[in-house]
C-alpha cells in the first residue's frame, strides 16, 4: 500500500502552523516533502508523525481530520503575554535567561528555549513569538541561517531578533550575514541589558 501523502495545508492545520510555516520548513530541509508532476509538495505520513513526536504533540487518531475546512488553530495567546524564543547550544545559560526572565514583575512574558537553529524554526512556526534573542554559532543550522528564514517568513514581520554572541565584528563580517535590522550584543550581555531592549520593543509597538 502506498504511504500517505499530505498537502501542506493538510499539514499546517494539523500542526496549528500556516501553509507558509510548512513550506519555510520544507525549504529549510526541516522536514522531507516529495513533489508532483505539478510541482505541488506532498510530506510523508512518516513525516508528519517524526514531526508530532519533535514537537511534543499529540496527532488526532483520525489525520483525517487535516482534510477538514475547519482553519488551523491558532498559537496560544498566553493572556497576552510577550512571547521571547531564547535560541542558544549553552543549556546552562537557556535556564540562566529563563530564571531571570521569569523573575519579572513587567513585562508579563511567557519563555520557549531552543538548542540551535533547527530546534527553533520548529517552534517559531506556531509560537510566533515577538522576540527572538540568538546565539550564532550553533551546530546543525547557526543563528545566521535560522535569522534569514524567520525573516523570509511575512508571518514573523513582527519579530525583532537579537544576536548575542562571544564573537567580534570582524569575525560576524567575515563569517556571517546579518541584516541591518538585527540587534547585535556581546557576551556577556548583562540581564539588565536585556530587559531594557524587551522594553524598548514594547515601547516600538
Amino acid at each position: 500500500m502506498d504511504e500517505k501523502l499530505y498537502t501542506t495545508t493538510q499539514a499546517a492545520k494539523i500542526f496549528g502552523v500556516t501553509p507558509r510555516t510548512i513550506q519555510m520548513w520544507a525549504d529549510s530541509h526541516l522536514i522531507e516533502v516529495t513533489k508532483t508532476l505539478g510541482g505541488h509538495r506532498r510530506i510523508p505520513a512518516r513525516e508528519i508523525e517524526r514531526l508530532a513526536v519533535k514537537l511534543g504533540k499529540n496527532l488526532p487518531k483520525n489525520t483525517e481530520t487535516a482534510n477538514s475546512t475547519e482553519s488551523a488553530p491558532r498559537p496560544e495567546t498566553l493572556d497576552g503575554s510577550l512571547r521571547i524564543m531564547l535560541v542558544d547550544d549553552d543549556k546552562d545559560l537557556l535556564k540562566l535567561y529563563q530564571m531571570q526572565i521569569d523573575s519579572w514583575q513587567t513585562p508579563r512574558t511567557q519563555v520557549f528555549l531552543a538548542s540551535d537553529g533547527y530546534e527553533a524554526l520548529l517552534q517559531i512556526g506556531a509560537i510566533k513569538p515577538e522576540i527572538v534573542i540568538t546565539d550564532l554559532k550553533m551546530p546543525r543550522m547557526d543563528g545566521s541561517h535560522m535569522i534569514k528564514c524567520i525573516q523570509q517568513n511575512p508571518d514573523m514581520a513582527h519579530c525583532q531578533i537579537v544576536v548575542v554572541t562571544g564573537l567580534n565584528k570582524d569575525e560576524i563580517y567575515h563569517q556571517f550575514e546579518l541584516p541591518e535590522n538585527v540587534v547585535v550584543e556581546e557576551k556577556p550581555i548583562s540581564f539588565a541589558r536585556i530587559q531594557r531592549l524587551v522594553n524598548d520593543y514594547i515601547a516600538s509597538k
